[in-house]
């Protein structure tokens, strides 16, 4: 009977010994947040540094015209919102100037992708007599291949017959 009762008394000592080992000093260590230190890689760091030069560059620029027409009109509006690609370009000597044409879906697209082409001429010949280097700018046509509206209406159209100004990197 002795050896039981002194097993039992061990058994429960051991018990309440292990429990306030458990609780007081294993649990609090378990819990503690762990501090990780993470330096960020080159990748991470040059991506953020292009998306914050993304950000800072001026937002494409869309010039209307009128149906089958390629006449620009320019105005002090115009020539203000030219300026900050103008310095953009001076500050950034590795990138260049896209001028794309486009129209809308009123004729062939042959004479579409030449009508865009001519629109886009006519603004490139703007922006170089604006100071900006000829070669620094490319000029394309996308016709009536890029809508930014409707064909529908004719107010989607309208907003169709655009040439835009944006940078490349």
């Amino acid at each position: 009977m002795r050896i039981l009762i002194t097993g039992l008394v061990a058994f429960v000592i051991w018990c309440f010994i292990s429990s306030w080992l458990y609780n007081d000093k294993l649990l609090p260590v378990l819990k503690k947040p762990d501090t990780v230190v993470t330096t960020p890689d080159k990748q991470t760091m040059m991506a953020d540094s292009l998306a914050k030069l993304r950000e800072s560059m001026p937002k494409t620029l869309m010039i209307h015209f009128e149906f089958n027409d390629s006449r620009f009109k320019p105005d002090p509006q115009t020539d203000n919102s030219i300026l900050p690609f103008k310095s953009w370009l001076e500050k950034y000597p590795g990138s260049r100037l896209s001028v794309t044409g486009h129209t809308d879906i009123v004729g062939t697209p042959e004479f579409n992708n030449e009508l865009g082409l001519k629109r886009a001429q006519v603004v490139t010949e703007y922006l170089v007599n604006k100071g900006i280097p000829a070669n620094r700018i490319v000029t394309e046509s996308f016709g009536e291949t890029r809508p930014v509206a409707s064909f529908i209406t004719s107010e989607g159209r309208a907003k169709n017959r655009r040439t835009e100004i944006s940078i490349i990197m």
